[in-house]
C-alpha cells in the first residue's frame, strides 16, 4: 500500500460497499484474541490508532468496554487535534465489536462500525464495515484520506502485535 515494511501490509483493502458503506479488510499475524485486546485496551490503542508519523499521538484514549459504554479518542497531529467518540452496541470477544462513531467536528453525523475478527490458520482477518447516514457522507470520508490513515494505523497495529507476541505480552 504505502511501501510499508509491516507484515501483511499488502493485505489491506478498502472498498465502497453499498451506497452508504465502506468495507476495510486486513490480515494480521496474531491470534484473534490478541488482535481484539489490542483494539480494546487503551494502553494498546494509544500505540497504533492514528499514529501516522512524527508528531502524532493519542493523548486521550477512553474505553468503557461494555454494551452502552462510551469510547473517545483524541488524535494530536502537527496541525492540531481531532476527536472521535461513540458507544458500544455489541461486544462478543474475541470476534465482534459493533459501535457508533462520531467525528466531533460533525456531532450530528453518526456512523455504525461493525468489526469482525476471523481466524485464518495462525492469522486473524479483520473485516470492518462502516455504515454512514448517506452516500454523500461516505464519499466525503473516502475523499478525506481515511484509507491512507487507516492503512498506516493498521501497520502500526501489526508492529504492536509482533512486539506483544515477542515479549510474551500476550493476554491469555
Amino acid at each position: 500500500m504505502l511501501g510499508s515494511s509491516a507484515r501483511n501490509s499488502d493485505s489491506f483493502k478498502v472498498a465502497t460497499h453499498a451506497d452508504e458503506e465502506i468495507r476495510i479488510t486486513r490480515l494480521f499475524d496474531a491470534p484473534r484474541h490478541l488482535v481484539f485486546e489490542a483494539m480494546t485496551r487503551p494502553e494498546h490503542v494509544k500505540q497504533w490508532w492514528g499514529r501516522l508519523g512524527e508528531g502524532y499521538s493519542v493523548p486521550v484514549c477512553e474505553i468503557d468496554l461494555r454494551v452502552g459504554g462510551a469510547w473517545r479518542f483524541v488524535n494530536r497531529h502537527p496541525k492540531g487535534e481531532v476527536a472521535f467518540r461513540g458507544e458500544y452496541r455489541e461486544i462478543v470477544p474475541p470476534g465482534r465489536l459493533v459501535f457508533t462513531e462520531i467525528f466531533e467536528q460533525f456531532p450530528d453525523t453518526v456512523s455504525v462500525v461493525t468489526t469482525e475478527l476471523t481466524e485464518e490458520g495462525r492469522k486473524t482477518r479483520l473485516t470492518t464495515t462502516v455504515r454512514y447516514p448517506s452516500q454523500q457522507v461516505r464519499d466525503g470520508v473516502m475523499a478525506s484520506g481515511m484509507a491512507r490513515g487507516t492503512g498506516i494505523s493498521y501497520d502500526r497495529l501489526e508492529d504492536l502485535l509482533a512486539a506483544l507476541l515477542h515479549t510474551g505480552g500476550e493476554a491469555s
